[in-house]
């Protein structure tokens, strides 16, 4: 079974491209637990702490584990326990190894989703100043993976063709 990661700002688009890719592949696709546990799982008022970080990313690791033993030759994994890295690093202003088993995960194909899309507020999403910092780091972690990868710009139907591609070329192997 391959693992296929879908990196990016907010949003860019990976949460709309891998619910796209597995139904594409008819797979299960992981989503991002930060989102629901921001939305449903805190207090918005309270400062967030490293130890909150380190959960999402145990959390959001563990459910993709749960999910590939469903997914059928392809997993879509919505962000991982880099990307924690990299918000823990954008709400308290410094970085932490606490999950550095977690960041340093292997996957068999990162897609990294580009920054020509317009930012949206939703409610949830704030770092529209932060995007262009943690592209660059993004485009960093897939460069350094050893892991093929794609950088993702255009439409949804050119990003989705794209990548199916690039997917299509991992399954063949």
């Amino acid at each position: 079974m391959k693992r296929v990661c879908l990196l990016g700002g907010e949003s860019t688009g990976k949460t709309t491209l891998a619910r796209a890719l597995g139904a594409a592949y008819d797979t299960v696709w992981n989503p991002e637990f930060g989102r629901p546990y921001t939305e449903i799982g805190r207090d918005p008022d309270a400062p967030w702490t490293s130890a909150e970080f380190t959960t999402i990313a145990r959390l959001q690791c563990w459910y993709e584990d749960c999910l590939a033993g469903s997914a059928r030759a392809v997993l879509f994994c919505d962000t991982d326990a880099f990307t924690t890295k990299l918000f823990h690093q954008v709400y308290l202003g410094e970085p932490t190894d606490a999950f550095e088993d977690l960041v340093a995960r292997n996957y068999d194909l990162f897609l990294v989703c580009g920054l020509d899309v317009p930012w949206r507020h939703d409610g949830i999403r704030e770092f529209d100043d932060q995007r262009e910092w943690m592209h660059a780091r993004y485009l960093e972690r897939a460069a350094e993976s050893g892991s093929p990868w794609l950088h993702l710009e255009g439409s949804h139907e050119s990003r989705l063709a794209e990548s199916r591609r690039a997917v299509d070329r991992l399954l063949a192997q």
